[in-house]
């Protein structure tokens, strides 16, 4: 695990430097614009490079809103869920027209399983098993998790979630799911967040006007209403987001259990993705300490990001760098955003990081 002993000679070599584009995602305020509809909105972020209206994946992502339009915008801040013209459609961007859902669908989000060789549609954010497929196979895969989590999984390690196009393909679904019931592909949403991700965190308490854009005026939840009202702007920028903290894990199951599941450990370069990590503690209250993916060389006592394979350059150390033969080889993060080592049997939850715009190849 973690670089070679040539690649360490390497990381240490003044010759050398290893680049990631990765960007750690923050929301940046625009106290100083003038309030605007949400076409305009939009077009305001889209002048700064990287930079989106804001996607909410977790109560945590509504919590840092909340707070920032509390402090700055009396007016509330549109986000970037708005309404679309084709609700259903397969996660590879298929469209189908012949599906209806149970009801009338206003602004939650229903998505396909198959259950008792039918398929019938579920809350998005529901947790099952689901079939993923590549060039030469369907695949089931028996962990239990949400819609826009399975897409994720199946796009990172195979093709995509399932489409199922005829009856031929549903026979062979039918037989790779052995009577369980799993998640496909299929998707009904009247509703998109404007910068194309999937999350299936959807708390609206009311709908308004035409309610066609949503926004937020400083309370625990989102509201659909008119797109031209004059509003606060907040962008979001960065192409990575903190996961919820783990369950506790020792530092390899919690590298074991990020690089699976989502893009591996949490690192931190510099002094501004140090700040967002602290906002994001701060916001869910998270007391630590809880994994990064710094690990110590054991045999050159440098410190480095596992994850990325890039020696620490930034440091925000409680007492300076642990070092060699008194430290322990794991590092931490804790409530106050200090780093501290600690021993890496030792169970604690992780935090991972997650591509936002995972898509298929």
């Amino acid at each position: 695990m973690g670089p070679s002993s040539l690649f360490r000679l390497l990381l240490l070599s003044p010759i050398f430097h290893l680049t990631v584009s990765t960007e750690l995602r923050k929301f940046v305020s625009r106290p100083n614009v003038v309030k605007k509809n949400w076409d305009k909105t939009l077009k305001e972020c889209e002048k700064k490079n990287n930079s989106h209206l804001v996607t909410l994946h977790n109560c945590y992502d509504l919590k840092m809103i909340q707070d920032m339009v509390s402090n700055t915008f009396y007016l509330g801040v549109y986000l970037g869920l708005h309404e679309k013209t084709n609700p259903s459609e397969w996660s590879n961007g298929e469209k189908m027209t012949n599906w209806t859902t149970d009801g009338n669908v206003t602004h939650e989000q229903r998505c396909v399983a198959i259950h008792n060789k039918r398929w019938s549609n579920h809350p998005c954010h529901e947790k099952m098993y689901f079939m993923c497929y590549n060039a030469t196979a369907y695949q089931l895969i028996e962990q239990k998790k949400d819609w826009c989590e399975a897409r994720l999984y199946c796009r990172k390690h195979y093709k995509d979630l399932v489409s199922i196009n005829n009856n031929t393909q549903n026979e062979e679904a039918l037989r790779r799911g052995a009577n369980r019931t799993f998640w496909i592909g299929l998707k009904h949403d009247n509703y998109q967040w404007e910068d194309g991700q999937c999350s299936t965190f959807r708390v609206i308490e009311a709908d308004r006007g035409d309610r066609k854009c949503s926004f937020n005026g400083g309370e625990q939840f989102m509201t659909l209403d008119s797109c031209i009202n004059g509003r606060g702007v907040i962008c979001m920028q960065g192409d990575t987001r903190i996961t919820v903290p783990t369950d506790p894990l020792t530092w390899e199951e919690a590298y074991d259990y990020c690089k699976e599941n989502h893009d591996g450990l949490l690192f931190i370069r510099d002094q501004d993705e140090q700040s967002e990590v602290k906002k994001w503690l701060d916001v869910t209250g998270v007391p630590g300490p809880v994994w990064l993916g710094l690990r110590q060389s054991r045999a050159f006592g440098f410190w480095f990001w596992s994850t990325i394979d890039q020696v620490v350059d930034f440091i925000n150390w409680r007492d300076g760098p642990p070092e060699l033969p008194l430290s322990y080889h794991c590092g931490a993060i804790d409530g106050r955003g200090t780093w501290s080592d600690v021993k890496c049997q030792t169970k604690l939850p992780a935090l991972c990081i997650e591509d936002m715009y995972s898509t298929t190849d």
